[in-house]
């Protein structure tokens, strides 16, 4: 397939989840124990329940304060409980949760290689919804990646996420690229539904034993099962890769 540029997810695709429920485990015990040391009396088990969905909860309004929307969510959630916390100490919290969950996953060894080759002829964008810039811009640069990209277009700065297909066609309109010019290659549901939906191609990697980690894109007081994954139908008529180098056998 000749195509003139690629999109890429970054957690998931370029990055690896070892192992989600126990990053979002050390995630809840890091927000707790933080919060603890600001005034926080409650038990852990009433704070997890408290936290449950903490991202798909909707986003707290826009306000000209110099937050980030996870800091937002962060202030929400301690106005609720009575704490108030100043923009540097949401910002250490918001650190030290990221922190922890992140130790559970790695680069993917393919990623640079992959990176590396298709830049020589491609225009390459990163796509991530991510409510905490910042943190993907450490990620980027102390791994070596920021040099990549051609573009990057985090939902945390746009306001727009995935599946909404806005978010890539701020991609589009800077690279100067159409969408039948392009691939996209993401992990989760809302990857595969917004490049659809902007009549994007998209290309789903499913890693061997990893790619139920998709279901665990949340914190859930009690982690659902991984038995059975609800988006099959979804990725029926998707191409489907299950390394990044699978992708120099469709992309020329």
């Amino acid at each position: 397939m000749k195509v003139k540029g690629i999109f890429f997810d970054l957690y998931g695709t370029l990055m690896i989840y070892n192992d989600n429920p126990k990053a979002w485990a050390d995630w809840i015990l890091a927000f707790y124990n933080n919060l603890q040391n600001h005034g926080l009396n409650m038990s852990f088990e009433s704070f997890s329940t408290k936290c449950d969905g903490f991202f798909k909860k909707k986003v707290p309004p826009l306000k000209n304060d110099g937050l980030t929307t996870y800091e937002r969510r962060i202030q929400r959630l301690c106005h609720e409980l009575g704490l108030n916390l100043n923009n540097d100490e949401l910002a250490f919290t918001a650190n030290s949760c990221l922190n922890a969950w992140h130790k559970y996953v790695s680069l993917d060894p393919d990623t640079i290689p992959v990176l590396k080759e298709f830049k020589k002829n491609k225009k390459i964008a990163l796509i991530s919804n991510f409510d905490y810039p910042p943190h993907i811009y450490y990620v980027l640069q102390s791994m070596n990646l920021y040099s990549y990209f051609d573009s990057i277009v985090i939902s945390g700065e746009v306001g727009i996420k995935k599946p909404d297909p806005g978010i890539f066609f701020l991609a589009l309109e800077e690279l100067q690229l159409r969408n039948d010019e392009i691939v996209y290659i993401g992990d989760a549901p809302e990857d595969i539904q917004g490049a659809k939906a902007a009549r994007i191609m998209p290309i789903l990697i499913q890693r061997a034993q990893l790619d139920q980690d998709r279901l665990f894109t949340d914190y859930k007081a009690n982690q659902p099962s991984t038995k059975a994954d609800p988006y099959n139908s979804l990725f029926r008529d998707v191409q489907k890769i299950s390394n990044l180098k699978d992708l120099f056998k469709i992309i020329s």
